[in-house]
């Protein structure tokens, strides 16, 4: 009977041992894992001005404000990021930027592991006509240490406002007309107020003073006189 007891308890001690080996191989694994790696970034983690784009004498400039998010930057990881506007039949690569964390020996911009960071791209693309329909890409080149790691391409805006360069091109070409000039330098406008009279009689009611079309000429009247650059009475004239 003791001897039973002593391979049970023996056997349960084994149990329990190659258990919690096993659960801390699994723990080790996972955090492994994911300090090899950086997730993927979204939109929301970038603000781009002007957007949509704009064409200006030629150029398409454009600044993109990024933040990496909190715990995203490992300590020993270098992120490249490029800009690529991307049209049918092409594209145009603008100028990267580099970031390290906090344990790499360089000169690039360290951002914090804990903390996250913000930063600031500035970017000027040649603008030609297909660039009308296109989308700003950030693409990004990564590794941690010595090993290279994937980061997914993010879109952050739409297609290139081109009116600057359409209205240059067609002057160029000639195919311009000049619309007639329709601008005036005075708006004449005409106020009528109508008082009645009883037959045979040549005094003005009371009541008549206060109809619609004597107030509305009045107020008119006392327009002119308060601004006399903007208004300026040509004559009036009475009929009966």
């Amino acid at each position: 009977m003791r001897v039973w007891q002593s391979t049970e308890t023996k056997y349960q001690s084994y149990f329990m041992q190659s258990k919690l080996l096993f659960s801390a191989a699994l723990a080790s694994t996972l955090v492994l894992s994911s300090c090899k790696k950086l997730g993927e970034l979204s939109a929301d983690n970038f603000t781009v001005t002007p957007s949509p784009m704009e064409a200006v004498s030629g150029k398409v400039p454009v600044t993109i404000n990024g933040r990496f998010p909190e715990k995203y930057m490992k300590k020993k990881a270098v992120v490249t990021v490029t800009p690529e506007l991307r049209y049918e039949g092409g594209k145009a690569v603008g100028q990267n930027a580099t970031f390290q964390g906090e344990k790499v020996q360089g000169n690039d911009q360290e951002i914090s592991y804990k903390l996250g960071g913000n930063y600031t791209m500035k970017n000027s693309f040649d603008y030609i006509p297909a660039m009308q329909k296109s989308e700003l890409y950030l693409t990004f080149q990564a590794r941690i240490g010595k090993k290279q790691v994937e980061v997914p391409a993010v879109k952050v805006a739409d297609g290139v406002i081109a009116t600057s360069a359409l209205v240059g091109e067609a002057a160029a070409s000639g195919n311009t007309e000049l619309a007639p000039d329709v601008f005036q330098y005075a708006i004449k406008q005409t106020k009528q107020a109508q008082i009645m009279y009883l037959i045979n009689q040549a005094n003005v009611r009371n009541s008549e003073l206060k109809g619609a079309s004597v107030q509305d000429f009045v107020k008119t009247l006392r327009e002119i006189k308060a601004d006399q650059k903007g208004f300026m009475l040509d004559n009036i004239e009475i009929s009966a």
